[in-house]
C-alpha cells in the first residue's frame, strides 16, 4: 500500500508541474515549441541517451548512433532539430520557464521509471 501512495503522490506532483507549464498564457514566438512540447522530446532524447550508454560503445560509436537515434527522435515529434535547438536557447535565457520544464521531465522519467515493469536484472 505504501508503494501505491508513492505513486499517487509522484502522480499529482507530475500533473501539478504540467498543469503549471499549460497554464502559462504567454505564448511563444513562432518557431518555438511549447514547454510541454520540450518536455516531450527532451524525455525521449533522454531515453535514447540512456539506452546508447548502456550499449557499451566507443565515445565516437556512441556519439553517431546518438544521431541517427536523435534525427528519429525529431521526425516522430514532427519537430525539426532547428526548431527544438532555437526553443531550447529560447527557454535557456528564461530561466524560470526552463526550470519548470526541467520540473517536469524528472517528473515524467520518474513517473516512467515507476511504471516499467520490474525486471530481475535490476537489482
Amino acid at each position: 500500500m505504501k508503494g501505491l501512495t508513492h505513486i499517487f503522490i509522484k502522480t499529482f506532483f507530475f500533473l501539478a508541474a504540467l498543469a503549471s507549464i499549460s497554464s502559462c498564457t504567454e505564448k511563444n514566438p513562432a518557431g518555438i515549441l511549447s514547454k510541454q512540447e520540450m518536455v516531450q522530446v527532451m524525455e525521449e532524447l533522454y531515453i535514447a541517451e540512456e539506452k546508447i550508454n548502456h550499449l557499451a560503445l566507443s565515445r565516437d560509436s556512441s556519439k553517431k548512433v546518438f544521431t541517427e537515434i536523435e534525427a528519429m527522435v525529431f521526425e516522430k515529434a514532427a519537430v525539426h532539430d532547428s526548431v527544438f535547438r532555437r526553443s531550447f536557447d529560447y527557454y535557456m535565457e528564461r530561466p524560470k520557464d526552463m526550470e519548470l520544464i526541467y520540473t517536469a521531465l524528472v517528473d515524467t522519467l520518474q513517473l516512467r521509471e515507476q511504471r516499467a515493469p520490474f525486471r530481475p536484472d535490476q537489482q
